[in-house]
């Protein structure tokens, strides 16, 4: 590689570092950001999801209560009825607080 060859090799970095892709992407409004991030590509990947690990807790305590309902049985001296009552209770926040 000759010194014209650098020269040119090293404006063209240049001129990528000035005007390439590596600004943060602008005020987009939230609607259109996934659109403008899938034209335009995203650079930070997103976060991993515990949505599925969520959903699989909140299916298996379901099961279990659907199993414990059905056997009528009891898990530290609690059935499904005082679960069922436990939910349905009204429960004042402020006070809860004020109580701690």
């Amino acid at each position: 590689m000759n010194d014209s060859e650098k020269r040119r090799q090293r404006l063209l970095e240049q001129t990528r570092e000035l005007y390439g892709e590596k600004r943060p992407i602008p005020a987009v409004h939230p609607r259109y950001g996934s659109a403008y991030r899938q034209i335009y590509g995203d650079e930070q990947p997103l976060p991993p999801s515990t949505f599925g690990i969520r959903l699989f807790l909140c299916l298996l305590l379901f099961a279990a209560f659907v199993s414990m309902d059905k056997n009528k049985s009891e898990v530290m001296h609690v059935n499904s009825s005082r679960i069922v009552d436990e939910i349905t209770t009204n429960l004042d926040v402020a006070e809860a607080w004020r109580e701690l």
